[in-house]
Formats: C-alpha cells, structure tokens, sequence
C-alpha cells in the first residue's frame, strides 16, 4: 500500500477494519489503530450475530473495549438470518462462494465504503495465498495487509488475545478452527459437521433439512458428495482444520450442489 500526499484541504482517508468475532481481525484493528491513530480508524463488524455462537456477543463486547472504540455494526437491509438467504434464493454455496456471506456482508459493505478508504482485514502473515486471491478479485479497493506486513500469524493472533486477559470464543474451545457462523455452509468436512451435529443438534437439523429442500450436498466423504443426513456416523472430537475464511467479501469455493 502506498499513501499519496494530500492536496491542502484534502479529507483523511478513513481506515476501515473489518472485524468479525475471531482473534486475527481483531488483532489487525489494534494493530491499525496503533499505526493509524483511534480517530481515523473505523472497526466494522457485518452483523450474523444471529447465527453465531451466543458467547460472540461477549466476545464483541471485549474488543470494543480492547480496542477502547465502539465497533460500527452493518446490517442487512433485507435479511436477519441466513436460513433466509437460503431460501430466497434456493442456493447455499458454489463456485463464487456462499450466498449468505454475499448478501449479509459483500453487499452492505459496498454500501457503506468509499472510493479513497483503506480497507484492514484479518488476513495473516501465512494466508499470502488467499491475500493474492483476494487482489485479483478486488483490485479497486485500497488495502492495508497490517497482519503479514508485521508478520503476525493465526497463532500470534490466538497469543495476543490471551496476553490482553480477553477469552477466547467458544466455538475455539469446542475444537472449531473458525469462529463462523454455525454450521458454515462452506464446510465439507464431516469433522465439521459432526461436531456441529453433536453440539448444536437444532442447527444440524435445520441444514440437513434446508440443504435437502435446495439439493446442496454440503458434506464430502471418502471423496464423495452427500446429504447431510447421509452423513455416516463417527467421532466428534477431532479438531476440525478446514479453514473458512468468512469476511466481508466471499472467497471463491468449490461448487457444492
């Protein structure tokens, strides 16, 4: 990122960082606060606390005061939940990414950017791959890669938010490697689903029954694409490594209709 001189009169360009309820979009507003100042920066969180784990709103609550800024919460005009996305559209994820992450996060932080804002997401200094993606798909917007240019990984993330005494989402705790909302619909993994199923059985019921309405095939086993209540039955203690990255624009995933 390069900062061009400011003709005289000219407004400061503002600083958005996206933050969702996970440790490394967090990390990335402190960091950008501490380069930027705390009165240019603007902490934005796109609002799917409906679908997320009920200990986000603590979570959210902890940064805001780390941060020592209220976060700027968008909505969407037209949905509260995703369960609605779905159905509206009667599609869940594909080739472009997932529909809900479209409409509750793409779509309203088109709304609410400029042109002359830098964007801070939390992209670390070992996801080069998915900040090069990233490029290519937006190449109109002015970003600042704070996390990889400060060489700070998932893991310093994890460490920095223990060391400022915040605890970490539960959905950490449960053995998830994303603090998304439950039962992402970009996950394919049957560890995923299984921990979802026996953690939260109600949402596991409500894709398994949503998903066969629509006729995404949402799980992957043995290489093959399957219902989620075709699902054979195993272990919920792995940890789930599937990465599923979910910010306010969608990263392109594999077709899984």
């Amino acid at each position: 990122m390069t900062n061009k001189p400011k003709d005289k009169g000219q407004r400061e360009a503002r600083v958005l960082c996206w933050v969702s309820c996970g440790a490394a979009s967090a990390v990335a507003a402190k960091l950008a606060i501490e380069k930027y100042g705390i009165d240019r920066v603007i902490p934005v969180y796109c609002d799917v606390m409906f679908d997320e784990h009920p200990d986000n709103r603590r979570f959210f609550s902890d940064i805001e005061n780390w941060l020592g800024k209220d976060i700027t919460v968008l909505r969407s005009k037209e949905f509260t939940r995703i369960t609605e996305v779905f159905a509206k559209s009667n599609w869940m994820s594909g080739i472009k990414g997932a529909k809900c992450t479209v409409e509750m996060k793409k779509v309203p932080r088109h709304e609410f950017e400029r042109p002359d804002d830098i964007h801070v997401f939390g992209f670390t200094a070992d996801e080069f791959r998915r900040i090069d993606r990233f490029k290519e798909n937006n190449p109109e917007l002015i970003c600042d890669w704070i996390l990889r240019d400060q060489f700070v990984t998932k893991v310093h993330c994890l460490e920095a938010i223990r060391e400022a005494h915040i605890v970490l989402p539960k959905m950490y705790g449960l053995g998830f490697n994303n603090n998304n909302c439950i039962g992402c619909v970009k996950a394919t993994s049957p560890e995923y689903w299984r921990k979802v199923k026996h953690f939260f059985p109600h949402i596991f019921r409500v894709r398994a029954e949503q998903s066969r309405e629509i006729g995404a095939r949402l799980v992957r086993v043995d290489g093959v694409r399957m219902f989620l209540d075709e699902m054979p039955p195993g272990e919920h203690l792995a940890i789930v490594t599937e990465d599923l990255f979910c910010g306010p624009d969608c990263m392109p995933t594999e077709a899984k209709s």
